[in-house]
């Protein structure tokens, strides 16, 4: 029988990784700024085609204007925090599933709980299948 098993993806901050990650939300941050000012100009564009709208249309834009200021404060907090890890620390970088066999008279403790797999550099570090298991180093 196979089950899908979850795994935390753990990298090791670097300065190489610090440089990276600030470049991504760096360019992220900047392309929601560009949507923000999109969308200003596309609500004053069609207030002034629909005027008896203006309200609804402003009140439409205004909530997408303020998801993405939401997210670029949140992309502000992260690259703040950043600045304040030190090298070697473990950053969460999201979670994979993975397909394994599970056959009679295998140990089913821990099976439920999560691996882990730390990346420093783009390279694979180690694999904990669970908390209990052994790292299986690279």
């Amino acid at each position: 029988m196979k089950i899908i098993v979850t795994y935390d993806v753990k990298q090791i901050l670097t300065e190489e990784s610090r440089a990276s990650y600030l470049d991504e939300w760096q360019k992220e941050h900047a392309s929601l700024l560009r949507e923000c000012d999109h969308l200003q100009f596309e609500m004053k564009r069609l207030q002034k085609k629909r005027p008896s709208d203006q309200k609804w249309i402003a009140d439409q834009f205004d909530k997408e204007i303020r998801t993405r200021s939401e997210r670029m404060s949140f992309l502000d907090f992260k690259m703040d925090q950043l600045d304040q890890l030190t090298l070697g620390a473990e950053i969460h970088d999201g979670e994979i599933q993975s397909i394994q066999e599970v056959q009679m008279g295998d140990e089913w403790h821990g099976r439920e709980q999560k691996g882990k797999i730390v990346v420093k550099d783009g390279i694979v570090q180690s694999i904990v299948p669970d908390s209990k298991g052994k790292d299986i180093m690279i």
